[in-house]
C-alpha cells in the first residue's frame, strides 16, 4: 500500500442536518433514523505503517466539541492520538464503544489523547451516547462530514463509519481501521507500538 491509498467505495450519501428545517425534536430523530438505515460500514480492513519512515502526516483537525468548546489537534503536539469516527445512529459504533472507553482508560496519563469525530448526528442523541458509555474524551461535532472529507486520500470514504485512526507522537498516521473494532486489545497493541520512539 502506498503512502496515500485512495479507496473508492460505492456508498449512498448520508443526510446531514441541512435535510431538516429545525434541530431537535421529530425532525432530528428522523434524520438519525435515515442515517442509520443508509450508511455504508467499512469493510473491516486494517492498515499499519510500522516503520516510522513509511508514515505520512495526519491532517490537523479543528472544530467544536459537543459542548461548543474549541478543539485543535495542534494543541496535542507530542501526544499519540486515537481518532474515532462515530455516530449515535450507527449500530457498529454502539458495539465498539466499550472497547474505545477501555483503551482510553488504559492510556490515561500516558501521553495519549483520544478524540471522537461525531458524524452527521444531532446534539441530544450524541450526548446521550457519551453518557451511556461513560465516554470521557472529547468529540468534535462534524455534522457536515467536513473532517471525514480530509481523510479521503488516506484510504477512507466519508461514509466509513465507524473508523479509527492511530496517529503517532509526530502526528503521522500509524494505523487505520475501516470498520468496527472487535476488541480493545488490538487497539491497545497499536497504540503501544505508536508510543515507541521513532
Amino acid at each position: 500500500m502506498g503512502l496515500r491509498r485512495r479507496t473508492m467505495l460505492a456508498a449512498v450519501p448520508l443526510l446531514g442536518l441541512a435535510a431538516c428545517s429545525e434541530s431537535g425534536g421529530e425532525n432530528a430523530n428522523r434524520v438519525n433514523e435515515i442515517n442509520r438505515d443508509r450508511y455504508v460500514s467499512g469493510d473491516g480492513s486494517n492498515y499499519r505503517w510500522e516503520e516510522p519512515g513509511d508514515r505520512f502526516e495526519a491532517p490537523r483537525l479543528t472544530g467544536d466539541d459537543l459542548d461548543g468548546n474549541p478543539i485543535d489537534t495542534d494543541d496535542w503536539a507530542g501526544s499519540v492520538l486515537v481518532v474515532n469516527f462515530w455516530g449515535s445512529w450507527c449500530p457498529p459504533c454502539v458495539a465498539e464503544a466499550p472497547y474505545l472507553v477501555e483503551a482510553a482508560a488504559e492510556f490515561k496519563d500516558q501521553g495519549v489523547q483520544f478524540l471522537g469525530v461525531n458524524i452527521r448526528d444531532t446534539e441530544d442523541p450524541a450526548k446521550a451516547f457519551e453518557r451511556r458509555w461513560a465516554v470521557e474524551y472529547p468529540s468534535i461535532s462534524d455534522e457536515a462530514g467536513r473532517i471525514a472529507d480530509q481523510f479521503v486520500d488516506y484510504g477512507l470514504s466519508p461514509n466509513d463509519i465507524p473508523a479509527t485512526i492511530v496517529i503517532d507522537a509526530e502526528h503521522r498516521v500509524f494505523s487505520i481501521w475501516r470498520g468496527e473494532l472487535d476488541d480493545a486489545e488490538t487497539l491497545i497493541a497499536d497504540v503501544r507500538k505508536a508510543l515507541e520512539p521513532s
